[in-house]
């Protein structure tokens, strides 16, 4: 297995300190933080910042989010800045940017039907499409189901991407957001789209309903998932990339940043042996 590092994983330190200790902790590849791409850039410059990178590659500039349910008279701005975000990604030859279903909140008024629904995200992500291809920057869709989340289903993603502009345009699995819908590793098989990038981990034991998008996540094989079926589920579909890992953890967050990189190469390695 190939293994990733989200930067949202060990994200108490900044950027260059990030890919230093991913290198030592024996990373290949990480996806990296927006935010601390673009603070990053404030004080080095994207020589720089590829230099401390190599000979690691980076996957992805992880996320550009909210952008599906934006009203119209906002529009704009969220233009201005996928620009601003392609460039980013250019700076650095990043490939690839992640769009995560996007969020809502009942005290911003009444959600849209799902044709509605359906109609923007389709719409918006052709448009992310034509605003990044002029930096050579795939756009990547993240299903999430989550109760503040909209879409977080196979299906539904497979209704949005129907259409002959986003027939290539891949998807990225998590499993903790994904595993909340109840519908297993199956539902990968009916994925209509490629895997671009696939996010590992897993979830804490409880009430479907109490589970949280960030908190409740564990490392892969030590939740109630089933991480192990997910992986034997993708490569049986041919998968051949990068597993990247993504926690929200409090308790790496206190840790310092080597020990934390480090941590979680250790518990990747164990739970890839786990699998043979």
């Amino acid at each position: 297995m190939k293994f990733a590092v989200n930067e949202n994983t060990i994200m108490q330190c900044d950027l260059v300190d990030f890919l230093r200790v991913c290198k030592r902790a024996g990373f290949s590849a990480v996806e990296i933080s927006y935010a601390k791409l673009k603070d990053a850039l404030r004080f080095l410059s994207p020589q720089e910042i590829v230099q401390e990178l190599l000979p690691m590659h980076v996957l992805s500039v992880n996320a550009f989010e909210d952008v599906f349910l934006t009203p119209e008279d906002s529009w704009a701005a969220v233009e201005a800045e996928a620009l601003l975000f392609g460039e980013l990604c250019k700076s650095i030859s990043c490939p690839a940017v992640v769009l995560p279903s996007s969020r809502w909140y009942d005290k911003f008024g009444k959600l849209p039907n799902h044709d509605e629904i359906t109609r923007l995200y389709r719409t918006r992500l052709i448009r992310m499409k034509e605003l990044f291809a002029p930096f050579n920057v795939t756009v990547m869709f993240e299903p999430i189901d989550f109760s503040e989340f909209i879409v977080g289903t196979v299906d539904w993603t497979n209704e949005i991407l129907h259409t002959p502009e986003l027939s290539d345009l891949p998807v990225v699995p998590d499993i903790h957001n994904m595993y909340r819908n109840g519908e297993g590793s199956r539902q990968l098989q009916h994925l209509k789209n490629p895997i671009g990038i696939f996010h590992i981990d897993d979830t804490m034991s409880g009430p479907v309903e109490s589970l949280h998008v960030a908190k409740s996540r564990m490392f892969p094989g030590e939740g109630v998932a089933q991480a192990d079926i997910w992986i034997q589920t993708v490569v049986g579909m041919g998968y051949n990339g990068y597993y990247s890992l993504e926690l929200f953890d409090d308790q790496i967050y206190s840790m310092d940043p080597q020990q934390a990189a480090n941590l979680c190469m250790e518990k990747l390695v164990a739970f890839e042996k786990s699998l043979l």
